[in-house]
């Protein structure tokens, strides 16, 4: 009989920015995992409350822990970047600040991975006090298998559901800096190789509140649509850019969104853009499978600036 192999190391890449309010909540379910060969480093981003001390006391009491401080703010996109680069484990979790996980959660990843780059579960959104809310999140189909197109317009991955291998970050640590969001980019280059997988299993809790990165509480509109649309516009053409810069994409895909791009970028010059209707009529799927009313979302992206302002007059 052969002696059982031992678990691999996983790391646990956590970044922190004036967390003190839910950062203890979060390590200790973190550290209270049933997969216990894990680190966890901890990147802090020159916090100005208590997170720093609170991160010093903890790492005094368990040797799994490193803190790391930026000598200079650097952003959570970079903050992440470097803390999964100081990651020494097989696979990297990565964690928020101020979430919380099921005690299984990295268990279970591991064991569902298979040969996929990225793993990523199930979550349910809380308040800031830690009750359910009883909505989804985000509110988009979940994808897996070769897809990275679908993804360009949103993301169904987020990065603290997620489990990652070392082989993604090879691929995708090149362009990581010049990307708007990490995890969006990460299940982009899983993607693109067929390696990303959707777990069916719930196993953290997101925390809903007015610091979060990407939900924030919702506000009033005060600008006018077609600015607010124009702004949207502009961000996902400079993230195309991005990922057609990075040259991660296999066959046909790269010619389909350098294709893509010419018609989506023409926002600014039309009224609707039939040109874009046309090619996501006959494209749909590969670039829409998020969406759960493809055809409601495409009329929504193919109005052009001139529909805002000559509808506001009516």
């Amino acid at each position: 009989m052969t002696a059982r192999e031992p678990l691999p190391k996983i790391s646990v890449a956590m970044c922190t920015y004036n967390g003190e309010r839910f950062l203890a909540e979060q390590l200790d379910s973190i550290l209270n995992q049933t997969y216990k060969n894990i680190e966890l480093v901890i990147v802090d981003d020159l916090s100005t409350d208590g997170t720093l001390l609170l991160l010093e006391e903890y790492a005094r009491r368990d040797g799994r822990i490193r803190v790391i401080r930026n000598g200079q703010n650097i952003g959570f996109v970079r903050n992440f970047e470097k803390a999964m680069g100081e990651c020494s484990g097989r696979f990297i979790a990565l964690a928020d600040q101020d979430d919380i996980w099921f005690p299984e959660k990295i268990e279970v990843l591991h064991n569902e991975i298979g040969e996929n780059w990225l793993i990523y579960s199930e979550i349910s959104p809380v308040d800031f006090e830690g009750n359910l809310i009883g909505e989804s999140f985000p509110n988009v189909n979940r994808l897996e298998g070769r897809c990275p197109l679908a993804l360009m317009l949103n993301n169904c991955v987020t990065g603290h559901a997620s489990l990652i291998k070392q082989e993604l970050l090879l691929v995708a640590m090149p362009a990581m800096s010049n990307m708007p969001f990490h995890d969006q980019w990460l299940a982009i280059v899983a993607a693109s190789r067929g390696k990303l997988k959707a777990s069916d299993k719930v196993l953290s809790y997101y925390r809903q509140h007015e610091n979060n990165t990407v939900w924030k509480t919702k506000s009033k509109r005060i600008e006018a649509k077609y600015l607010k649309t124009l702004r949207d516009v502009e961000r996902v053409c400079h993230f195309i850019r991005a990922v057609l810069e990075a040259d991660i994409l296999v066959g046909d895909d790269k010619e389909l969104l350098e294709e893509f791009y010419a018609y989506y970028s023409r926002y600014n010059k039309v009224f609707y853009n039939f040109k874009l209707r046309s090619f996501l009529k006959k494209h749909g799927d590969t670039f829409l499978a998020l969406f759960r009313q493809q055809e409601k979302y495409r009329r929504r992206i193919c109005r052009g600036k001139w529909y805002f302002i000559f509808l506001a007059f009516w």
